[in-house]
């Protein structure tokens, strides 16, 4: 009897034994489990901070920013929120050094009316010029800026007027630079106010839609890309009076 009791003790100390070692096992694998699960959450949290909705901005000039990832999601700069002192010389593409003086400067003539320009414009990777050499117009009338913005380049004050329209997911912007001017006539031997029209359209990608690092690329090359001393040394090509003979 006595034997049979202690068979049934060693029993219950061996279920005992076992399940209090059952028990410290599982205490020690869930800790780990719930460890790995709250690396993996931190770890979800950290990419879901990275990536940055797929909307743009409007720039005031007609351009379009995106959103930076290494900036928290904020929107890129608009061009000019960078440079806002507008009698600053910049060319299109700063960094890569190209502005309006050593491009290769052509003559064309439309409708008459005989000026310079670029017969393109090199450097560019993302951005593209849709309309160029751009359509040059001179027209006798009153200059009155109604619908555009104001802008002073190189000590001339213009009128520029932009549109832009959305079309398989790029930004097409038509840039219109205005000026006015005095003719000297020569029958009426009085001085007469023109304004010349400056005239091109740009066709801008959507960024977001290329891979890192090209997205970050194309980004900098919409905030840096700015014809306004291009326009200028046209514009002054036309005021120049070996061209109006």
């Amino acid at each position: 009897m006595n034997e049979q009791k202690s068979k049934v003790v060693a029993i219950l100390l061996f279920l005992i034994l076992a399940l209090l070692g059952l028990l410290v096992v599982f205490f020690l694998f869930s800790k780990q489990l719930f460890k790995s699960d709250t690396v993996n959450n931190s770890n979800n949290d950290n990419i879901e901070e990275y990536f940055c909705t797929a909307d743009v901005k409007l720039c005031p000039d007609g351009s379009y920013v995106s959103r930076l990832r290494d900036g928290g999601c904020k929107f890129a700069p608009c061009f000019e929120e960078d440079n806002t002192d507008d009698n600053v010389d910049v060319g299109f593409l700063p960094e890569t050094g190209l502005d309006a003086n050593n491009l290769d400067w052509q003559e064309f003539v439309q409708d008459g009316l005989k000026f310079r320009a670029p017969k393109e414009i090199p450097g560019l990777e993302f951005v593209r010029l849709e309309s160029w050499p751009p359509k040059v117009s001179e027209v006798v009338g009153k200059f009155v800026c109604d619908s555009g913005v104001q802008k002073e380049i190189n000590g001339r004050n213009y009128c520029i007027v932009t549109t832009s329209e959305g079309a398989a997911g790029s930004v097409f912007t038509t840039y219109k630079y205005m000026i006015d001017h005095l003719v000297y006539d020569e029958v009426s031997s009085t001085d007469i106010e023109k304004i010349v029209s400056i005239e091109f359209i740009v066709k801008y990608p959507q960024c977001l839609n290329y891979d890192s690092p090209q997205s970050e690329a194309c980004i900098q090359e919409e905030q840096n890309f700015n014809l306004d001393n291009v326009v200028d040394t046209i514009v002054e090509s036309i005021f120049e009076p070996k061209l109006e003979s």
